[in-house]
């Protein structure tokens, strides 16, 4: 089983570069077969193995949401797991204990859009301060929702084209 997993990411390592569309035939010819097989091991074995076992358990997991977790076999686009995610989480995880008592309701509301915005920056390599430095001053003066639409980082992030200056005339590469 282990294996199998093996491959399925050698073959996710050999596409990174290729195009969504390429992805996915490189996928369906290497990858299906794979899964496929994976998934009538599963079946064949799930009788054996005892339910409340860790391998029971990772086995009925596998056979009841093996269509969601082949999902990524025909669409290149989407990643074989979502470790990128997983990975924003693990900050709120790590800091919950923390965050037990935010002051309010309000307090954990502000918390948790900072959080949003910090994960959605992360996601898109987009610096933080930087972006909040240049969209917070236009926040503030009121913006359509249309123009809010256009300060969503991975948006504001392409209208930049890589510009370094931020609202005060600075750039952050110079510090």
């Amino acid at each position: 089983m282990i294996g199998a997993y093996r491959r399925l990411y050698e073959v996710e390592r050999e596409g990174k570069d290729l195009t969504a569309e390429q992805r996915s035939d490189l996928r369906q010819k290497r990858s299906k077969p794979v899964f496929d097989a994976l998934l009538k091991w599963c079946q064949g074995y799930q009788p054996y193995e005892p339910p409340s076992s860790p391998l029971g358990e990772a086995i009925r997991y596998f056979i009841n949401h093996h269509e969601a977790l082949g999902r990524f076999l025909g669409d290149g686009a989407i990643p074989i797991d979502n470790n990128l995610v997983e990975r924003q989480h693990v900050r709120v995880a790590l800091t919950r204990k923390n965050f037990l008592f935010v002051g309010s309701d309000v307090g954990g509301d502000r918390t948790a859009v900072i959080y949003t915005v910090l994960g959605c920056c992360a996601l898109n390599d987009v610096d933080p301060v930087e972006y909040i430095v240049d969209v917070l001053p236009r926040l503030t003066r009121g913006v359509t929702i249309d123009e809010a639409r256009e300060l969503l980082p991975h948006r504001w992030k392409a209208t930049r084209a890589g510009a370094s200056s931020s609202a005060f005339g600075t750039t952050f590469d110079d510090a």
